[in-house]
């Protein structure tokens, strides 16, 4: 097993003590950290397969995206200027008709190379459409074969009164999930684990695509298995016309309150949006402890709304953050949502102080480890966790001067400056190069044709025409 020595860094742990050590060292044997602490107890050298010098950087625990849609990737950069609704109607599901095996896996590629190269090493893979056994290994074996971690959440869908040609009926829907947990749930050296989608939110309900039945039972199968949920909530446009108070107005109750009276909400939930979910919303997540995921600049880009984060966090809910997929907003770079996370909460309250860089830190690290469930596991950098690591370039003009590194690496920095990532103690990625993909730009070149050749079939070809939008 490597022996890895990562010295004289500015070692942020967010550890139970939030202990952070300048010219700190992390010390890794095989898939675990060994030992971290101060530049005064560093072990010598000489010991280690490996030592990489970290002086000028910021060492910190490999940065977690709560929220992705993977294959969102190869439609990058086409959907801006469409309210959250218009973009679903006319971009996402005309483009998911014709997505196929080789479509997923290069853009699983291409999602896994971008999150490594800014200091991601675990997703959270939230499926948006209809998988095949096929697919799904498609969406699976690229991510772990670039040595990045990841939560596949495969979707719950079923023959419903709003899906009537979905070839399976509930029952058969349930079997066949399970023999792909079964399948996958562990598998590469425990990179890859298993989750479940289940849309219960207003519109999916009322359009007949989620029933009652297909939620409790998801839900019910989810607890059997020690599987996490993840659900979008209380998002979309705040109009009478469409969108969450159009639904709200309908049936009197919010997400949160769907999910309470149905008797189910509980720390296997992962809430992914929220833009707005009300305070009593707030205090019912809080008081059954499941997990709420902001997503900021996709809030942003959509027109959408400033998520109440900071009050979910004053009031003791498990806050985490992601991204989304990059056909909504177009960058997975979880420093950006960071920083975003932090100014987006302090323009909501007017207040300088609601949502400190720390708190955005842990949102993006050891809040989402709990979330996944994987808190004893990764999220920090502490003796005994798994080796997932970042180490970030201070040494950049854009970032300055140095009085408070962690103030400069959020709000300054990018996450392109990452220098070196490690998963499981191995470097999968190092000053631009990954360790296993030997040429990152056909993967790219190839996503751009096949992109283009998905997009003319489903008709949105005239989104790629450039114009000045008035």
């Amino acid at each position: 097993m490597t022996q890895t020595l990562i010295r004289n860094g500015y070692v942020v742990t967010v550890d139970r003590q939030r202990q952070v050590y300048p010219g700190g060292f992390v010390a890794t044997d095989g898939s675990r950290i060994s030992a971290v602490g101060p530049s005064q107890a560093c072990p010598a050298s000489d010991r280690f397969d490996d030592v990489i010098d970290a002086a000028g950087s910021i060492v910190v625990p490999g940065l977690i995206n709560m929220h992705q849609h993977h294959w969102y990737t190869l439609f990058k950069g086409i959907a801006d200027g469409l309210l959250l609704e218009d973009w679903v109607s006319g971009i996402l599901l005309p483009l998911s008709l014709h997505l196929d095996a080789p479509a997923m896996r290069l853009s699983n590629y291409l999602a896994g190379m971008e999150m490594l190269a800014t200091g991601t090493t675990c997703s959270l893979n939230h499926s948006v459409t209809t998988t095949t056994p096929e697919l799904v290994t498609a969406s699976i074996e690229p991510q772990a074969e670039l040595g990045i971690r990841q939560v596949y959440a495969k979707e719950l869908r079923c023959r419903t009164p709003g899906n009537p040609r979905h070839p399976l009926s509930l029952d058969e829907a349930l079997a066949e999930f399970e023999q792909e947990a079964a399948r996958w749930n562990g598998k590469h050296d425990g990179l890859v684990r298993f989750g479940i989608a289940i849309e219960s939110n207003a519109h999916w309900v009322a359009a007949g695509m989620s029933t009652e039945d297909l939620i409790c039972r998801g839900y019910e199968l989810a607890r059997r298995l020690g599987l996490k949920i993840t659900a979008h909530i209380a998002g979309g446009t705040f109009s009478l016309d469409k969108g969450f108070l159009k639904y709200l107005r309908e049936t009197g109750r919010t997400d949160v309150r769907y999910l309470m009276q149905l008797g189910i909400l509980d720390p296997h939930w992962i809430l992914i949006h929220g833009i707005h979910a009300t305070e009593l919303d707030i205090e019912q997540m809080a008081r059954v402890g499941c997990s709420f995921v902001y997503t900021p600049t996709s809030e942003s880009i959509r027109g959408g709304g400033i998520s109440p984060f900071a009050n979910a966090h004053r009031s003791g809910v498990n806050v985490a953050l992601g991204t989304d997929g990059p056909m909504v907003d177009y960058s997975v770079d979880m420093v950006e949502q960071m920083k975003v996370c932090t100014l987006m909460q302090h323009v909501r309250h007017l207040d300088p102080t609601r949502m400190p860089v720390e708190c955005s830190l842990e949102m993006a690290t050891i809040n989402a480890a709990k979330a996944l469930g994987l808190e004893n596991e990764i999220g920090s950098l502490e003796a005994g966790k798994r080796a997932d690591i970042a180490i970030f370039d201070l040494k950049k003009p854009y970032v300055g001067v140095l009085h408070r590194p962690l103030s400069s690496f959020v709000t300054a920095g990018k996450g392109s400056d990452v220098r070196a990532v490690l998963v499981d103690g191995r470097v999968v990625y190092s000053d631009g190069v990954f360790a296993r993909l030997a040429d990152p730009q056909a993967v790219v070149g190839e996503a751009e044709k096949i992109g283009a050749m998905i997009m003319a079939k489903a008709g949105v070809s005239y989104r790629l025409a450039p114009a000045w939008r008035k």
